[in-house]
């Protein structure tokens, strides 16, 4: 089985559980607000993504020689904490589309538009609530598998931890845009923390431990990927389209988003292009031609050359330690986590 073979074959299994999950937690659910809640956040969850977390997870599994399907389960309750970071952050980008669909928290502002003195504010309060509610399902769902007790219990704390350094992640997220002196060396912690943790290291850490192996062995392979993975996919953010990157082209502009790209256009362009770009970052009215003039400038400084061979350096880099490695899993699987990260910086979606 190549790569996308396997993608394909899993993330189709990831989501018949997670549709098998809302299921059951609907049934008996007869207050109308309640199921709701739960159908909205199923809706969400299942709109569309790649399941790469699940996938990794899995692919960590099987690496060390994990057999049976329960992993399945356990992996698809990583959609779901995925879900509860989205909702939150969705609402601290002021963010109105998710996948090319309505936000939650636009969503539920609608329905109280009209009714209320607040409707923003509503909406808010309703998202924040389907995120907490999606969280504990998440750790529902990784409770209930069917895995030796010491093991799920290792797995569970190791969950834990990376939802924790995900935290901290957003936290340096945030207050980038009020830090002055906010470099390459903070952004790349960040994206250590809020990237590289939680979507390369920390799915294939808990498949290791679920299958009693080390998962200290991807720490190496896994935190170069993932820092790759951001880059790329700060790039896409800023030269995708809104039907592929499933939100406005502007976003990352209007919400003073200092990836790569940006610090390293400001550090190499002269000052007139200084002052376009900051002109435009953290401006909510930040406009389609002022989107071009910084992207322009981003090309011309050599900013988005860095950017793309920064990411290349550290998938070789992680790739050459993946390949030292062997699993009593097989070949076949160590293959297929080799495609999946050249896929991740190889990606147009």
């Amino acid at each position: 089985m190549d790569m996308m073979e396997f993608m394909k074959e899993h993330k189709a299994l990831v989501e018949d559980t997670l549709r098998e999950f809302f299921r059951r937690k609907k049934e008996g659910l007869d207050h109308p607000l309640i199921r709701d809640a739960v159908e909205s956040i199923e809706e969400y969850t299942l709109r569309g993504g790649k399941r790469i977390r699940a996938i990794l997870m899995i692919l960590g599994y099987r690496l060390f020689g994990g057999a049976g399907n329960e992993i399945i389960k356990a992996a698809s309750s990583l959609e779901l904490v995925q879900s509860y970071f989205l909702i939150h952050d969705d609402i601290m980008d002021e963010s109105e589309l998710r996948r090319g669909e309505e936000t939650l928290h636009v969503k539920y502002a609608g329905i109280a538009r009209g009714k209320i003195r607040d409707p923003d504010r509503f909406g808010e309060n309703v998202a924040i609530i389907a995120g907490d509610l999606a969280n504990t399902y998440a750790i529902e769902m990784f409770n209930s598998t069917d895995f030796p007790l010491d093991r799920k219990n290792e797995a569970l704390m190791e969950l834990l931890r990376i939802m924790e350094f995900t935290g901290y992640g957003q936290l340096i997220d945030v207050y980038s845009s009020i830090l002055d002196d906010f470099g390459e060396q903070e952004l790349l912690l960040l994206h250590e923390y809020k990237t590289a943790n939680y979507t390369i290291y920390g799915p294939l850490a808990l498949g290791a431990i679920l299958a009693g192996g080390n998962p200290d062995v991807f720490r190496d392979f896994a935190i170069p990927i993932g820092i790759a993975f951001q880059l790329q996919d700060d790039i896409l953010g800023l030269f995708g389209t809104e039907e592929r990157i499933g939100k406005p082209v502007t976003s990352d502009l209007a919400e003073g988003k200092k990836t790569l790209l940006i610090i390293k256009a400001l550090e190499m362009g002269n000052e007139k292009d200084r002052q376009i770009i900051l002109d435009a970052l953290g401006n909510p009215s930040v406009t389609r031609e002022q989107l071009e003039q910084v992207r322009n400038i981003v090309v011309s400084t050599g900013s988005l050359d860095y950017s793309r061979n920064l990411a290349a350096k550290l998938v070789q880099r992680g790739k050459e330690h993946l390949t030292s490695l062997n699993f009593p899993g097989g070949e076949e699987y160590r293959n297929i986590l080799l495609d999946l990260a050249d896929y991740m910086i190889k990606r147009t979606m």
